[in-house]
């Protein structure tokens, strides 16, 4: 019964035993968790050239902010000058507009004047002529009354008068063709007389006067011409 006390080992000392055990194996596992909390703070530690590059990049920020202010105390008046250059160009603009509407208002008053003056231009001429056809008319009056025929030449004279007095006004008058040397410009022959009494190619009678307005032939004389007696007889021998 001794024998089996003395091969037993007390229970106190294999338990710690084990603990010493366990306790030799454990700085090993704890050491590992330091180890890797003082490598990973290593690592977030930046290198020293690191930092003394971003040491020398960061005052870069401040020149770059000063130099947008530069910017922009040079951008300001090119902004004022832009601003005032459009509000001169929109005046421009309007102006032009407005002198735009008054010139086709303008143009079309003109042509509503030239369109009434065109229908209107005898106006003044009718005007005048109203009383030599109320004298004309009194003549006719007189004459159905009185049957006095030197009276009624007396007054049909005053009358063709009135009438001329009326159209020389007016820079209409008439041709004098009688006794003048023919001109086709102004005159229009209607036969040619031998005649000993004038020159050839004379005017030796009208047959209807003839009229100028201005410096333009309203309506030509028309004429008789002369025409030497010696080729009428040429003309009258047989060929």
């Amino acid at each position: 019964m001794a024998k089996r006390s003395h091969d037993r080992k007390p229970q106190g000392h294999s338990n710690r035993d084990e603990e010493m055990s366990k306790g030799e194996s454990l700085p090993e596992s704890t050491a590992s968790p330091m180890n890797q909390g003082d490598e990973s703070s290593n690592s977030s530690k930046c290198p020293p050239d690191q930092e003394q590059a971003s040491s020398e990049s960061t005052p870069s920020a401040e020149p770059a902010s000063q130099g947008s202010g530069a910017d922009q105390t040079e951008i300001a008046p090119l902004q004022a000058e832009i601003e005032s250059l459009r509000r001169e160009a929109e005046e421009q603009r309007g102006r032009a507009m407005r002198w735009q509407a008054e010139f086709e208002n303008y143009q079309k008053r003109i042509q509503r004047q030239m369109v009434d003056d065109h229908r209107y231009a005898l106006a003044d001429l009718i005007r005048d002529l109203l009383p030599v056809l109320d004298n004309l008319q009194r003549a006719i009056e007189a004459a159905e009354r009185s049957h006095d025929l030197p009276a009624l030449l007396a007054g049909l004279n005053l009358i063709a008068k009135h009438w001329q007095d009326v159209l020389a006004k007016h820079d209409c008058r008439r041709i004098d063709a009688l006794k003048q040397p023919f001109d086709p410009n102004l005159h229009h022959a209607i036969s040619r007389q031998p005649t000993g009494d004038f020159p050839p190619n004379t005017v030796i009678y009208v047959t209807q006067e003839g009229y100028t307005l201005h410096d333009r032939v309203v309506r030509p004389s028309q004429v008789v011409v002369s025409m030497p007696v010696e080729e009428q007889s040429e003309a009258a021998e047989p060929g």
